[in-house]
């Protein structure tokens, strides 16, 4: 009967910390994110989505503290079409019914088109026009997601600058891919949106 040798601490470690790297969220987290993904093998459904990144941003604000997630939900006419409607859901994350962080989710499939992009960009800015009205806190953070794959925005109350700036309809190009340059499964991604919250967090503290 052979034995096996035990692993040397140095190799259990580094095996460990490549895991947490190819795993930067819990693995409930990636099991759900991944059901969406299966269940939906067209990638035409952002609504599969929609339980994946309510559970990560509770994960992200626990669950007994101030934060609230809330689902709100909007009909769109769709850009040169008098009878299609974009039913447009936001995950909004709010304080005393304030807005301190959303999310805007697309489905995966629509990113390689620019008219998609360019509706996925307008409909984020129309959300930042409704909820300034409403801010407590000096910077609101919005996220577009194409299932994974995400684009930030920030808007400052004081300078009333929303960024990425809108790039003028004369370009063919309004909303170039390489805004949803990163991957909420990636770790890149993680740690973007874990510094974002983070920053939405110590302003809150702040209010």
């Amino acid at each position: 009967m052979l034995l096996r040798k035990p692993v040397p601490i140095a190799v259990h470690n580094l095996l460990s910390t490549m895991a947490e790297a190819a795993h930067p969220w819990p693995e409930y987290i990636h099991q759900s994110f991944n059901s969406a993904i299966i269940s939906d093998p067209s990638g035409t459904d952002q609504s599969v989505f929609y339980g994946a990144f309510t559970r990560l941003l509770y994960t992200l604000f626990a669950l007994d503290g101030p934060y609230e997630i809330v689902p709100q939900f909007k009909n769109v006419a769709l850009q040169g079409a008098q009878e299609s409607i974009d039913l447009v859901t936001v995950l909004v994350v709010q304080v005393h019914r304030h807005p301190v962080l959303f999310i805007e989710v697309k489905p995966p499939a629509s990113i390689p088109f620019d008219s998609r992009r360019e509706e996925a960009d307008e409909q984020m800015r129309r959300r930042f026009r409704d909820l300034r009205q409403i801010l407590t806190i000096p910077i609101l953070h919005g996220i577009s997601a194409f299932g994974t794959r995400l684009s930030f925005y920030e808007y400052d109350s004081a300078t009333q600058v929303l960024k990425p700036p809108q790039v003028l309809r004369s370009n063919p190009d309004v909303a170039p891919i390489t805004r949803w340059d990163c991957d909420v499964l990636h770790p890149e991604g993680a740690n973007r949106l874990r510094n974002i919250v983070n920053q939405v967090k110590e302003m809150c503290t702040q209010v």
